[in-house]
């Protein structure tokens, strides 16, 4: 079955394609994706926004994805608007320097990633979830990875540390994607 990724981060996509990649699906990547705008008020709920409205402009399975970084100190922000933390055009360094600023004086660091993909063929909407618990650390670590990672700290290194392999095997994104593909396989 061939299925599109319902995002323009070739990041998340090769993260989800490594643990997808096999002879039951082909995931694909549009460099040209029409974009949605993620105005709802959970990561769930833009995940399944993002999933239909591209279904509708493509007439493909998609899947779809939306993450969010909830740190407990801050009753669950930057959530929903992770990716647009420091403003709507924010780059992920802007993102970074504004969460570090509001943690400069907390001590509990305690956080945690949560990914939702959607799944949506026309008819069927199935949903996988996975959550990565860590902490976010005073100072930027490691060239790897994208967004917080270099901040997000989990075993004692951040995910910026960590090879793509090593952060796939234990990652927020694994986990959902896992999810989603037994669900698939269960009913395809």
């Amino acid at each position: 079955m061939k299925i599109l990724f319902a995002s323009k981060n070739k990041n998340k996509y090769n993260e989800i394609k490594e643990i997808l990649n096999n002879k039951d699906y082909e995931f694909v990547f549009k460099n040209d994706l029409k974009d949605v705008e993620e105005d709802k008020n959970t990561i769930s709920d833009n995940a399944e926004k993002k999933a239909v409205e591209t279904f509708t402009t493509y007439n493909l399975p998609i899947i779809s994805d939306d993450s969010g970084l909830f740190v407990e100190a801050l009753h669950g922000r930057p959530g929903v608007s992770t990716a647009r933390y420091a403003g709507p055009s924010a780059s992920d360094e802007e993102n970074i320097n504004k969460l570090l600023f509001e943690m400069k004086e907390i001590e509990n660091r305690k956080a945690f990633f949560k990914t939702v993909l959607c799944f949506f063929d026309g008819e069927k909407k199935i949903f996988g979830e996975g959550i990565l618990h860590g902490e976010i650390t005073t100072f930027k670590k490691g060239l790897n990875g994208f967004g917080y990672d270099p901040i997000f700290l989990v075993n004692k290194k951040t995910l910026a540390e960590l090879t793509i392999f090593e952060k796939t095997k234990i990652s927020h994104r694994k986990k959902a994607t896992l999810d989603l593909k037994n669900k698939l396989d269960d009913i395809f």
